[in-house]
């Protein structure tokens, strides 16, 4: 930097220059215009549109994808303010003035979802990032623009596919409520009708008869437990299972499951044992936990071979009870043990030297059972070490 000194003649006499190192700074303007030109070149290659807006909202660059994501030229849109493109959806417009005004005073927001309208006339869903970056001296909005199209459409219709599948799922609700309703009334004339007739007649009629009353009993109380094992299922459904809880003595009630089991035990030859303490309060719905330990009962019963052993335990445990049934029958694998809380998750098991298993039942019983121990805030859960080593289902209640 110079300038001209004159004396009071106004006659040149020097020139008086003042030099200043601008390295440092020439070096700085030198990155950022390479800075600049990397990231022109960068977005003009990038796969996805880029466009960039100045702080009035007038878009002043847009690379190539832009145009072929849209369908204009680079020209129709650069130099015209966003807010009034063709381009956009106006039911989008006022979220985006709003983004916008957000991300111009610093603020950093996560993506999100719009339809865009493209030249053709056609709709495109495209995923819309918008960030504040310096370009030199000045400040712009960087809007990034993903074509999202396809993955909803996709989405539509996996939507539209599970709004279908509801539909049919509240159908079988419907249909198996229904139907479960309208059969317990002539099964309970059925069951009722063939013990009468083998109560005032059995001494009297002929035997064949009599296997036959006794087979019709059978058959009726079978689908009796299966109607209404569907009518738990479907109040589980519906959230309609409710227990009425009263505190009770839960010895008395594992007591009398045991002495119902009697029967089967003898018929099938099975040592049955029992370690419960005299009393034990607990606040229970006393019908509910006999059906699970009826249940659990009957299942180590059936899947134990002739002269096998179950054993029921009760123990108090702090601020639970905890009771479990032990049995040395088929066991269960890892595999079974992940099916058999499930809706229907029978296990069937056949082949030679498991003729003593009972394979009769719906799969829905431990199904329910866990459902009522839940409701109970309690917990239960199954072990064992694997076929023919025996398993232990373990029940866990809270006291109060």
């Amino acid at each position: 930097n110079s300038h001209l000194i004159k004396n009071i003649d106004e006659k040149p006499i020097k020139i008086q220059g003042v030099i200043s190192d601008i390295t440092e700074k020439f070096d700085l303007e030198q990155k950022v215009k390479e800075s600049e030109s990397r990231y022109r070149n960068l977005i003009e290659s990038v796969p996805f549109s880029i466009a960039l807006i100045d702080q009035g909202g007038k878009v002043i660059y847009c690379n190539p994808a832009t145009e072929k994501l849209l369908g204009y030229k680079r020209e129709e849109l650069i130099g015209n303010e966003f807010r009034s493109l063709p381009v956009i959806n106006q039911k989008y417009l006022p979220m985006m003035l709003k983004r916008f005004k957000k991300v111009a005073n610093g603020e950093i927001l996560p993506p999100f979802d719009v339809e865009l309208n493209k030249k053709d006339g056609s709709l495109i869903w495209i995923k819309y990032q918008t960030s504040l970056v310096k370009l030199g001296d000045y400040f712009l909005i960087q809007a990034v623009l993903n074509d999202i199209t396809e993955r909803k459409s996709a989405d539509l219709l996996i939507q539209e596919e599970i709004q279908k599948l509801k539909e049919l799922d509240q159908i079988r609700k419907d249909l198996i409520s229904r139907v479960s309703h309208e059969l317990k009334t002539p099964l309970v004339s059925i069951c009722g009708g063939s013990e009468l007739l083998l109560e005032l007649f059995g001494s009297d009629i002929k035997e064949e008869a009599r296997e036959l009353a006794e087979m019709i009993g059978k058959g009726g109380t079978r689908l009796k437990n299966l109607v209404d094992n569907l009518l738990d299922v479907t109040r589980i459904e519906y959230n309609k299972f409710e227990l009425e809880k009263e505190s009770i003595n839960i010895s008395e009630v594992l007591q009398d499951c045991a002495e119902e089991m009697m029967y089967l035990t003898k018929k099938r030859e099975i040592n049955f044992q029992l370690d419960l303490p005299d009393t034990l309060i607990v606040n229970i719905d006393r019908v509910r936990i006999e059906q699970v330990v009826l249940n659990i009962l009957t299942n180590a019963i059936k899947n134990t071979p002739p002269n096998g052993k179950v054993f029921m335990k009760l123990t108090k445990k702090k601020e639970w009870v905890e009771f479990s049934v032990n049995d040395s029958g088929i066991g269960l694998t890892r595999e079974e043990m992940d099916r058999i809380f499930t809706r229907f998750g029978k296990i069937e098991r056949y082949g030679p030297g498991l003729e003593y298993i009972d394979i009769q039942g719906s799969g829905l019983g431990l199904f329910i059972s866990k459902e009522i121990i839940d409701l109970h805030k309690g917990q239960i859960w199954a072990e064992s070490g694997g076929r023919d080593k025996g398993s232990t289902f373990t029940i866990k209640l809270p006291i109060s």
